[in-house]
């Protein structure tokens, strides 16, 4: 990658990503190409090429980034005796907020997948699985225990969410941004219930 693409406005790098995103999600590896990218992002393909030397280099920095999209994403700061159902609604909202800026970032992982000769699927998933554990340690140590009708039953339950929410992130990058509100509604429902089952009575 040429480091002149990094010095982009923001806007024009997250286009640049979007159309990556969008043209590799819909396409195999083999039939997406740069021209394609080029055009969805309103750019000349000599200019993309000038950024990225090819289409692997490209596809590689479009992964890169948007692993470490997943990874910032979850990154809302605890505070010590933070409300649990709190925490939790806060960071599927922010997460749900990336359907605004990268609206293909989802289902482009998801192809990576399925395109398994190009990313190393092993180191992709230990990667996540590190990432998740280290986030439900934390969560585990920090947020308001007190509440709980059982304490042992918090890394049952954020597992339980953890779950629930990646179905409900899936459901809003498939739907679209008109339905993002309605999905959101709906988790919140799904919190509401829980909690008067795991909560102390008043809490």
């Amino acid at each position: 990658m040429n480091k002149r693409f990094l010095t982009l406005p923001e806007l024009k790098q997250q286009k640049i990503l979007n159309a990556g995103f969008k043209v590799f999600s819909s396409h195999t590896y083999k039939k997406a190409s740069m021209q394609l990218i080029a055009d969805d992002a309103g750019i000349s393909k000599s200019l993309l090429f000038h950024y990225f030397r090819n289409k692997q280099t490209l596809y590689e920095f479009l992964f890169q980034s948007a692993m470490e999209i997943i990874q910032g994403e979850k990154r809302i700061k605890i505070d010590r005796g933070q409300d649990f159902f709190e925490l939790i609604e806060n960071e599927v909202n922010q997460r749900v907020k990336l359907v605004e800026t990268f609206p293909f970032q989802y289902k482009f992982i998801m192809r990576v997948y399925d395109e398994n000769n190009l990313i190393n699927n092993e180191e992709i998933n230990r990667i996540i699985l590190e990432d998740i554990s280290r986030r439900k340690t934390e969560v585990l140590n920090l947020v308001d225990k007190s509440k709980f009708k059982f304490e042992e039953d918090l890394g049952i339950l954020y597992d339980i969410l953890l779950d629930l929410s990646n179905g409900f992130y899936v459901r809003v990058f498939d739907q679209g941004e008109t339905k993002k509100e309605v999905v959101l509604e709906e988790f919140r429902l799904y919190l509401t219930s829980l909690k008067r089952n795991y909560y102390l009575e008043g809490c």
